[in-house]
Formats: structure tokens, C-alpha cells, sequence
């Protein structure tokens, strides 16, 4: 990562831009209030602060290593000019191993890799910030504006490159194509291909089949903000011979959202309406992740989750086994085997699961993936990714799969990058779609972490 003594004045302007966009922007953003707009306000500037300190630090420390590393002159005569140091490269072994190579294989480093400081023009801040706050359309009007925008000289490619792929989270294929058309024209050059990882659903539910069902996805975490999701599902089922839950993408939860779900299998579960639960096995799997035999959460709701999940899938020995683990943690007594009813069912994953998640070359189960749209607090998140980079000096984040990420929950990603650095840890992103991957400039992510873009 490359640091300048003299680049001070700017970060302070870059700090009075962005607090600067947050207010020009706050109008366009749907229910915005005060103490928001405050909040989002301070948490830029505590995490500037941070950035500051943090850079501070390894000059200081540079400059230290290199005075003790450069041996007094005999005499002025003879003294040599000290030779300016080498710009720092992104960590690797003295094998010259590249940690993000080994997880996501040979074309990681055919990838562009930023690491030095961002002068992200204001109309391409003013569009991530927007995009990251769930407004997309005002995005798209800034964007196209920007594509004829002469004074963003470089940056002009990143426009294009932020709206093709804007036009894809939107779903919108015709005019993805017909402005792949007018990059390859514009850059001679081959442009992005459509590609249905980067594509949100239009809303939770898909539409109904003709048996009057209806198929809802869960994101890979889930945190309190399912709780919306839930009373929508519940709401609907009213009108429904039977719903699909796909839980196929789940790779954590907390407690929060565990309660939320039990909420869901028990209203099922005395209702009339049918209830398909796919994915069980990947239910079971994150909601046994969130618990640990010995420790007595606050809450029991992962428990009785995991347990609800092995009654899904019918596997009583498993059951059992996990109710024992519970009682002795709990001290209470354990529950007892009871099929989950007939109003509820496993079923199959969907194929489109299959085809929304990333291939996964070998060694990939060392890259900690970022996927869906990342909201809120990264509630479920943060702790996954602690626990993922705990035993490792290289912490490398999959992207591939990310489709937003809200302002807020950049700002904790911020927060964990600096708090990684700090204990030693060198951090790399790759391959994030360019709306996140203006987002991560905006908040100077790449001022302390290696971001490998995509390759066109």
C-alpha cells in the first residue's frame, strides 16, 4: 500500500466533499431523518480519523526502520544521497505466494489492483452513495450524465463500467446490451458480459406457479432485518395454497434472525397453508454455527432453530444428539423428538441457487465470501468474518457474489478492515462489482486493503 507524506490537505478536503455529498444526497433517499443523516455524517468522520491514525503509524514506522537500517557516514566526504525507498507491494511470501492467487485461482492477477489513494470524481461519489442507499434510478440518471462528461478523463471508463453493471443489478438486459455495444465502441474494447450473479431479485417472492405457489429467498446472512421478511411471507400465505422458503444461500445467522425464523415454522405450522422449506440442510448448518455446546447465550433461538431444522429434514438421531448438547449447556431438560407436521416439507434447492452462486475453484474454502445485498449493521457478518480471518495473516474476501452494500455497512467494513490492519493482518478484496468497488473508494477502503477488480 502506498502512503504520501504530503497528501494530509487533500484527505482533509476529501473528508469536506464526502460530508459535503451525504447532505446533497440526503433529500433523494427514501425517509431520510436527521439523526441518520448525523450518524452517517460522524461515522465518516471517525472513520477518516482512523485512517489518519493508522497511516500516521506506518510512516512513523517506515521512517524509523529505515533511519536504523542506514549506517552513519564515515565522513561527509564520503557520505552517499540516501536512495528514496521502494513503494510498499502488496504482501506476498518470500516464495512470492499471493495468498488471493491460491484461493481464487491463476486470474487473480490478471486483474488491475488499486492501492493507492482515491480522487473519485463527486458525480461518481454522488452515484455509489446512492446506489448503496437503495436508490437506484437517481444513480442511473447521474451515471449517464457522466458518460459524456469530458472532465473525468480516466474515470470516465468507471462510469460506464458502474452503470453496465447497475443495469444488471436492476435485471435490466436490453439496455445492458445496448450500452455494451456503445462501450465497445467508445473503448474499442471487449465489453462485460451479462452475468446473473450480479441480477436482484425484483422482490422477495417470485411470482406464483399455477398451484398458487410462490418461491422466497433468503440472503447468505440474515440478521433482525428478516423479521420484515418473515411478517411478508405470513402475510401473504393468507392467500396461497402454499409457500416456498429457499434457504440454499444461508451461511450465517444470529439470534435475532433465528427468532424471526422460528416465528415462521410455527405459523406454518398451525396454519392451513403448505410450507416447502428448501435448503434445510443449509439452515441447519448456520444456525449451528451460531451455538456452542458449554456457552449459554442470552438467547436460546439458534438452538431451537437447528433443532426445528433437523426436524425438517427428519433426522431424529441428529436430533437427539443436539438436544443433549442443549440440556447440558442449558441445565433444563432436553426436548423431545416430535415430527415437524404435515403442513411443512423439505424440499430440493432451486437451480437458480445453483446457477446465482459462484464457481468455487480449489481452495476457494479460504476466501470468506461477500454475497447478496449487505444491509445494515453486518450484524452477521462482522463476527463471521473475525472468526474467518482469526487464524490466517492474509484475510481475503470473496465479492464476487456482492450485488450492494449499504453506506452504513461499508462504514462497519471500514471499522474491521482498520481493527484487521491493526492486529498485523493484510487485507484483500476481489473482484466487487464497480458500484461497490466506487463505494470501498469513497470510504478510502483501499488506503488500507488490496481491492483486485474485475477483469472486463
Amino acid at each position: 500500500m502506498v502512503f504520501s507524506l504530503f497528501n494530509r490537505k487533500e484527505k482533509h478536503d476529501s473528508r469536506r466533499a464526502r460530508e459535503a455529498l451525504l447532505a446533497r444526497t440526503a433529500d433523494s433517499r427514501p425517509g431520510p431523518d436527521a439523526d441518520t443523516l448525523a450518524a452517517q455524517r460522524e461515522a465518516a468522520r471517525r472513520t477518516e480519523e482512523k485512517i489518519n491514525q493508522i497511516e500516521s503509524e506506518m510512516i512513523a514506522a517506515a521512517a524509523v526502520a529505515r533511519a536504523s537500517a542506514e549506517p552513519a557516514p564515515a565522513n561527509p566526504a564520503t557520505a552517499t544521497r540516501p536512495q528514496a525507498p521502494a513503494p510498499v507491494q502488496p504482501a506476498r511470501s518470500a516464495a512470492g505466494f499471493d495468498p488471493a492467487t491460491a484461493v481464487l485461482g491463476d486470474q487473480a492477477d490478471a486483474m488491475a489492483i488499486d492501492v493507492n489513494r482515491s480522487a473519485l470524481p463527486n458525480v461518481l461519489e454522488e452515484a455509489a452513495i446512492l446506489y448503496s442507499n437503495g436508490q437506484a434510478q437517481p444513480a442511473s440518471l447521474a451515471l449517464r450524465q457522466a458518460l459524456a462528461d469530458p472532465g473525468l478523463g480516466t474515470w470516465q471508463s468507471l462510469a460506464w463500467l458502474m452503470l453496465l453493471d447497475l443495469y444488471q443489478a436492476l435485471g435490466e438486459r436490453p439496455a445492458f446490451e445496448s450500452l455494451a455495444l456503445e462501450y465497445a465502441a467508445r473503448f474499442e474494447s471487449s465489453p462485460p458480459g451479462w452475468s446473473e450473479l450480479l441480477v436482484a431479485p425484483a422482490s422477495a417472492a417470485r411470482p406464483a406457479g399455477p398451484n398458487g405457489s410462490a418461491a422466497v429467498e433468503f440472503a447468505a446472512c440474515l440478521d433482525a432485518s428478516v423479521a420484515a421478511q418473515v411478517d411478508s411471507i405470513i402475510a401473504a400465505s393468507a392467500r396461497r395454497r402454499e409457500t416456498i422458503v429457499d434457504f440454499g444461500k444461508v451461511e450465517a445467522l444470529d439470534a435475532a434472525a433465528a427468532e424471526a425464523l422460528l416465528r415462521l415454522l410455527a405459523q406454518f405450522g398451525q396454519g392451513q397453508a403448505g410450507l416447502v422449506v428448501r435448503g434445510a440442510e443449509a439452515l441447519f448448518t448456520a444456525a449451528r454455527g451460531a451455538i456452542e455446546p458449554g456457552r449459554r447465550d442470552p438467547s436460546e433461538a439458534a438452538w431451537m432453530l437447528a433443532l426445528q431444522a433437523l426436524r425438517v429434514l427428519g433426522r431424529q438421531q441428529a436430533f437427539e444428539d443436539l438436544s443433549i448438547e442443549y440440556c447440558v449447556t442449558y441445565e433444563v431438560s432436553p426436548p423431545s423428538w416430535e415430527p415437524i407436521g404435515a403442513a411443512i416439507r423439505a424440499g430440493e434447492a432451486t437451480s437458480q441457487v445453483a446457477a446465482a452462486t459462484p464457481s468455487r475453484p480449489a481452495g476457494e474454502a479460504d476466501a470468506f465470501p461477500l454475497r447478496g445485498d449487505v444491509l445494515g449493521r453486518m450484524q452477521a457478518e462482522l463476527p463471521a468474518l473475525r472468526a474467518h480471518a482469526a487464524s490466517r495473516s492474509t484475510v481475503v474476501v470473496d465479492c464476487r457474489g456482492l450485488r450492494r452494500m449499504e453506506f452504513v455497512a461499508a462504514g462497519d467494513l471500514l471499522n474491521e478492515v482498520v481493527a484487521l490492519r491493526g492486529a498485523g493482518k493484510q487485507v484483500q478484496f476481489v473482484e466487487p462489482n464497480y458500484l461497490v468497488y466506487a463505494l470501498m473508494l469513497v470510504m478510502g477502503i483501499q488506503e488500507l486493503a488490496e481491492i483486485r477488480r474485475r477483469r472486463i
